[in-house]
């Protein structure tokens, strides 16, 4: 089938360099793609951008804390992500959860969309816009990863990071953001955590220590307000949190024998409070707070 065909067939839009609606911010790039490939809503690329990744190995309590961050800063920028597992699904999800908007680019063509995340991606292509700098029918190569986190890097004011491993992908998104002269912001991790070693490799370089929206938006002079939904916690809940706060994270059995609570009431009590937003389930009956 003619590439034409194929374009028109999937509602996929060709924009070459030196058109008004290419993005501005690949213009500059010795090495830009002469034809940018999209399915969404274009008119994005004028919008401020912000770019969001993390590796698939990036912890749970990362996870959920990353995709609130990503809610919370939507109102201000179209959030720039990946495509895979791990940070750039819960970007994507905590964006798409605020009503916000999000540009996911493609390392290949469109024929190499991954399989696993086409569910959450097809909402990306009706809420926001899928990007490929390749032919649809270009495969995903060794090298095409590297580029692709390049323009992730320059299309976005600055670059979070989620997770990253001392040899992530994430920290070459952060290597070309810096390289760019945009800010770069990372998640803390306790020493020792092998998914989070990237991250405080960056903060030791002069990254912007990230615990929170604010973090960001205030770095880029953003006036925010914070208003927090108010959580009502029971006499259990509260001392529940307060040990987990001082441990970071724990065992349901170490959290029956500190609080006196039965394991049998105290696993109703947890999921509450993951219902409320205040503690995350880390899997093996381990918790840790938000």
């Amino acid at each position: 089938m003619r590439l034409d065909s194929i374009l028109s067939k999937r509602n996929i839009v060709e924009i070459s360099q030196g058109e008004e609606r290419y993005p501005k911010e690949w213009d500059s790039l010795p090495d830009a793609p002469k034809t940018v490939y999209a399915i969404g809503d274009t008119t994005l690329f004028r919008e401020r951008k912000f770019t969001v990744v993390g590796s698939r190995r990036t912890p749970t309590q990362a996870l959920k804390l990353g995709s609130q961050i990503c809610a919370e800063i939507c109102g201000s920028f179209t959030l720039v992500t990946g495509t895979a597992d791990g940070g750039d699904g819960a970007a994507i999800e905590g964006a798409l959860f605020a009503g916000g908007k999000v540009i996911c680019v493609l390392a290949g063509g469109f024929s190499a969309i991954p399989q696993g995340n086409i569910a959450i991606l097809e909402k990306v292509a009706q809420n926001g816009l899928l990007l490929s700098p390749h032919a649809y029918d270009t495969p995903v190569r060794s090298f095409s990863y590297e580029y692709r986190n390049k323009l992730l890097a320059a299309l976005g004011e600055g670059t979070l990071v989620l997770g990253a491993a001392e040899k992530s992908g994430a920290l070459i998104t952060a290597k070309y953001a810096l390289q760019f002269k945009r800010p770069v912001f990372a998640l803390p991790y306790f020493p020792g955590v092998s998914a989070g070693a990237g991250c405080n490799a960056l903060l030791k370089k002069g990254g912007v220590l990230t615990e929170n929206s604010f973090d960001i938006l205030n770095a880029f002079g953003i006036n925010c307000i914070e208003k927090k939904r108010e959580v009502v916690l029971t006499e259990s809940e509260r001392t529940l949190l307060d040990f987990l706060k001082d441990r970071s994270e724990s065992h349901a059995v170490e959290l029956s024998q500190a609080t006196g609570i039965p394991v049998f009431k105290l696993r109703a009590i947890l999921s509450a409070m993951e219902v409320k937003g205040v503690i995350v389930s880390l899997g093996g009956n381990r918790y840790a707070p938000l």
